[in-house]
């Protein structure tokens, strides 16, 4: 392979130039998104019970549902959750489960359930999917409502037109419906019943076929026409008195078109609004989404009084953290082109570079192929991968250059400089492969958001072994000249080999005490890290925007939240300066926790705080961004961070009085949810809430937690009724009791009627003088089939209570939730979970029937962590078998093993110089260091123990191979270093997440550097020492 991409430079040239187009071709045919999208392992069930209660809604929807679904083995577990009218249950699966097979089951057993409500709609039943939202649409003004309903159902309707949309979120929009608005009192003195009416109008409203008649003519519709016109409604005939009189529906009840009743109310800057959630389909571009909503909400011509705006729009969020993280790959590009100019020479320099690219672009290829997308964890993915790519590079170049510096023809050098460094390159590419297995291992949502960085690492390894030995040798044998004689960077490299020489014989000679006192450092520094530097799973970002959750009182009406939202509105104008403020939009009834999850109550007040563009705060926002995308005069003018503007912000707005909770979130660098969720389950209610109000002061109790929540607030108050003796000599029964009142109170949809060509509800209503006032159900008339009235006080007992808010259960009981985040500078979730358990483990000990457990995303990314710690294993069981087979030898492969666990003193070193705590994103760039440090270290042992075989004794073989292995494994950590040195020192923003995986990166490569080139031949030999006393030994016993 190596002779024939020497001997055809045309063949190679031609293979490189296809593999550059394809590479182009499927970059350029890959969706570019924020994140990868996500189908969960899990099924939804909604379904929406008008008018009743939290209690009601579990014991008459939810219980039978879950009761169906039990013993579906497939389950992982469930949970559900009963609001007002709204029942929500979500089936967790096993990992081996088919989803599709699994949904079909559910909706046939659903649909068998018997004695579901009538009320009751039909359940929703789906796959919870992932979808982002590409970008929101608010339509606002102070103008009147049906105005600004009407304009915002036609934009919505032209969005939902594009290709590319998958749906469109409204929040604030409320729909025509036709009321039928009786008074009791006057349907009493008729003597007709809701039961009439509702007859009446199901009856004469609707369109009827008739069928058809065959006629001379041909075919005949028969077509029974409904009412047409409120007109038509006001004229049904209710009934008929014994001498032909009629009793028309004017005459006992007032027709109107109406809105809905509220149930949510939007706003935006400060003005009654419509608020529109844009979301994408998987395979369209958000940059495509985007600027087709863009295109519809300029030609859009609105009334006077109206505007029409978009925000949130994530296309330019994606568009500066690509560009950021290209523009940082750029630069970092750029440096390592320096390192190896000043290291090497041009030629050298260029060759080495190219291969960077050609690996990338057969990685894309193999995203394109396997499905994956343009997002934040792709292009980290390729961060990831740029050092192990250079290593590989390096390495051969570096071999090929060093024989032509010792006269050899660069044909020759080309040969055996490949060759020399084939199978140690080889080895060291696939346990770098095995390094990156454990992440394989994670399951569930966390597992699917980052298989692609795997994925990209492998492909791109296994590219850069193609253009290592099948490119690089072509290139070397073409381009690379004999160096002038008087070539000074190897005078110079010359004179640093000596300085060096004398210290690596000094630490040979005392191997001993230079590998105790490396083992020393290495124990203090891991005890400090263990018992110092705190875990934390996933940072936040700072993406320029901010969620701020609140809660009015649970009695409050949409319209009461409403001027609570207000006056946060009015705190959030006056804090924020127009170099602050981008947009500020807000929705009352409705709360978003996700992309997926979402609470509906009156109370609920969610206000997203959108900022403009902060200041530069770096050389990269100052120079290399700008750069990249040629313009100079996008800077922005916010001084402030988005932690600053927080605190801010949270102080002011706990002072309203009115406010039951608030809670400020930023978005998180992983999965969403809080940071602590604690579950406490058992079937006492009034037990569960005693323990989730002492949970929750005791974890406000802890100092750096914040925004504490429970829900097991009480509900509304309710009013209950049940049917007495009297009710039933009366021949009425508890559903002819609860219809009445439902119909009245509630409404009744009773037909849907074609207003101006859209379908709308007929709904039977009492009158807002009834409505609005609790005392009137005490006399709310019940007219009997004989025409007599009673009141409801008569025919049922009526009792005053206050259920819950929101009844929670999982897999089958009672669940109690406590919600809480943390400021990761003070105390981090792991140690909050400590404290809490050393407080309460033995408390639900000696309490059986009750237990707590850990929730929510964040705590099934830290189970998948323990999940990737043992496969970790398991990688390193298939590095030591791979280096096992390449030396031949048992004990060589453990002297590169130790190599490891000394690169973590970098690691740590780094985290404590930069003030980070250790995340999720430090043990992926530990991932990556593991497989440059193997690299570095099975190529040296490798030359050591040929340069042994060819005779040499141990020092001098083990110095004449430091010696030609140190410049390649220096220019390895200067060029890997120098290629993420952006994201370690001037990384901001959006951007900065991405520095804890930097800092692992670089700055445990330069202390693995000094180890691999000083300590690591110490441990050789003291190895070799051991070898010999057990050979001897051995000898002397047979």
């Amino acid at each position: 392979m190596i002779d024939y991409s020497i001997k055809n430079p045309l063949v190679v040239n031609l293979f490189l130039f296809l593999i550059v187009v394809i590479g182009l071709l499927s970059w350029q045919s890959m969706p570019e998104e924020m994140f990868p999208v996500v189908e969960k392992d899990a099924i939804k069930i909604i379904t929406t019970y008008d008018g009743a209660s939290p209690e009601e809604v579990e014991k008459q929807v939810t219980i039978p549902i879950e009761d169906t679904l039990d013993n579906l083995q497939d389950i992982d577990f469930y949970t559900s959750k009963s609001s007002e009218s709204i029942s929500s249950i979500s089936l967790r699966l096993k990992p081996e489960a088919d989803v599709d097979e699994l949904l079909r089951t559910v909706r046939d057993l659903v649909d068998a359930i018997d004695g579901f409500p009538e009320e009751a709609e039909e359940p929703e039943i789906s796959r919870v999917k992932t979808r982002f939202p590409v970008i929101s649409v608010s339509v606002y003004g102070e103008t009147r409502q049906s105005l600004l309903f009407s304009n915002a159902k036609k934009i919505k309707q032209k969005i939902m037109q594009l290709d590319g949309v998958a749906g469109v979120g409204i929040a604030g929009n409320r729909d025509d419906e036709i009321w039928v608005i009786i008074t009791p009192a006057i349907i009493s003195a008729k003597n007709i019943s809701t039961k009439e009416i509702i007859l009446a109008l199901k009856n004469n409203i609707r369109d009827l076929p008739g069928g058809s008649v065959k006629a001379l003519e041909g075919d005949i519709l028969l077509r029974g026409l409904g009412s047409s016109s409120i007109k038509s409604i006001e004229n049904i005939n209710l009934k008929n008195n014994d001498i032909g009189g009629q009793l028309l529906l004017k005459e006992i009840a007032t027709i109107e078109q109406r809105l809905e009743e509220e149930n949510s109310a939007g706003r935006f800057n400060g003005k009654n609004a419509v608020n529109m959630s844009v979301t994408k389909t998987a395979e369209a571009s958000v940059f495509d989404v985007s600027k087709n909503v863009r295109e519809i909400i300029k030609n859009y011509s609105l009334p006077s009084g109206l505007e029409v705006s978009v925000f949130s729009d994530f296309s330019k969020n994606v568009k500066t953290r690509l560009d950021t993280v290209k523009s940082s790959g750029i630069i970092g590009l750029t440096l390592l082109l320096l390192s190896l100019y000043f290291f090497l020479n041009s030629r050298v320099a260029f060759i080495t570079a190219f291969g960077i690219p050609v690996s990338f672009l057969i990685a894309a290829f193999g995203m394109y192929i396997f499905g994956y997308t343009i997002n934040m964890v792709s292009l980290f993915a390729f961060l990831v991968a740029l050092g192990m790519i250079v290593d590989d590079a390096i390495i051969v170049t570096e071999n090929t250059y060093r024989h032509i510096e010792n006269g050899m023809d660069p044909i020759a050098a080309s040969k055996i400089g490949s060759k020399e460094v084939f199978w140690p390159i080889v080895a060291s590419t696939f346990t770098t492969i095995a390094a990156f297995l454990p992440m394989l291992s994670i399951s569930g949502t966390l597992g699917k958001f980052i298989e692609v960085i795997p994925l990209v690492v492998t492909v791109a390894l296994l590219g850069s072994l193609m253009e290592a030995f099948v490119v690089l040798p072509s290139h070397c044998a073409s381009f690379l000249k004999k160096p002038k004689k008087n070539n000074q960077r190897k005078e110079k490299w010359k004179k640093l080999l000596l300085i060096y020489n004398k210290y690596l014989n000094i630490c040979l000679k005392n191997r001993y005490l230079v590998s105790s006192i490396t083992v020393g450092v290495l124990c203090v520094i891991i005890t400090f890290a263990i018992t110092r530097i705190p875990y934390y799973q996933f940072g936040k970002v700072d993406s320029g925007q901010f969620f701020i959750n609140a809660e009015a009182s649970i009695t409050s009406s949409v319209r009461d939240s409403e001027k609570l939202a207000m006056k946060m509105e009015q705190i959030i104008l006056s804090d924020l300066n127009e170099d602050e403020l981008e947009s500020l939009y807000t929705n009352v009834g409705v709360s978003f926790k996700d992309f997926s999850r979402f609470d509906l109550g009156s109370q609920y007040i969610q206000i997203v705080v959108s900022l403009k563009k902060r200041s530069p705060q770096g050389f990269v926002d100052y120079v290399v961004t700008p750069l990249f995308n040629m313009s100079f005069d996008n800077y922005g003018k916010r001084e402030r961070s988005e932690k600053e503007i927080i605190n801010s912000l949270r102080k002011k707005l706990s002072s309203i009085s009115g406010l039951q909770k608030l809670a400020v979130k930023k978005a998180s660098g992983g999965p969403g949810g809080s940071d602590i969720i604690i579950g406490v389950v058992g079937q006492d209610q009034k037990i569960l809430t005693k323990y989730a109000k002492e949970i929750e002061s005791f974890l406000v109790s802890i100092e750096g937690v914040k925004d504490v929540e429970q829900d097991q607030d009480p509900g509304k108050v309710e009013f209950k009724y049940k049917i007495n003796n009297r009710g039933k000599e009366l021949g009425l029964s508890q559903a002819d009791i609860a219809e009445s009142v439902r119909t009245g109170f509630l409404g009744l949809e009773t037909a849907y009627f074609n207003l101006k060509g859209d379908r709308v509800p007929v709904r039977l209503i009492y009158s807002e003088k009834y409505r609005n006032d609790s005392s009137k159900l005490y006399q709310l008339p019940i007219v009997l089939q004989s025409g007599q009235t009673v009141y409801l006080a008569e025919v049922a007992d009526i009792e005053v209570s206050r259920g819950m808010n929101t009844v929670r259960r999982r897999d089958g009981q009672r669940l109690a939730k406590i919600s809480a985040d943390v400021d990761p500078k003070i105390i981090t979730p792991l140690e909050v979970t400590k404290i809490f358990d050393k407080r309460y483990k033995e408390i639900f000990q000696r309490d059986p029937s009750y237990e707590y457990m850990y929730l929510g995303s964040k705590k099934r990314s830290r189970e998948n962590f323990a999940d990737m710690k043992k496969t970790a294993f398991i990688s390193l069981a298939i590095i030591f078998f791979i280096l096992a087979v390449l030396f031949k030898t048992i004990l060589d492969p453990l002297v590169v093993l130790f190599s490891i666990p000394f690169a973590v003193v970098g690691v740590i070193l780094g985290h404590i110089i930069f003030d980070y705590n250790l995340q999720f994103l430090s043990v992926i760039g530990l991932l990556a260091l593991i497989g440059i440090v193997v690299n570095d270290s099975l190529i040296l042992i490798d030359f050591l123990k040929k340069l042994r075989n060819a005779g040499k004794d141990k020092i001098e073989a083990t110095i004449e191979a430091c010696n030609v292995r140190a410049r390649p494994i220096i220019l390895t950590s200067i060029t890997t270093f120098l290629g993420i040195s952006p994201l370690i020192f001037f990384a901001t923003g959006q951007t900065k997440f991405l520095s804890p995986m930097a800092v692992s990166l670089g700055f445990g490569l330069l202390f693995a550097t000094i180890l691999i080139l000083i300590v690591l031949p110490c441990f050789y030999l003291i190895m070799d020492d051991l070898k010999e006393v057990i050979i001897k030994n051995l000898k002397e016993k047979y």
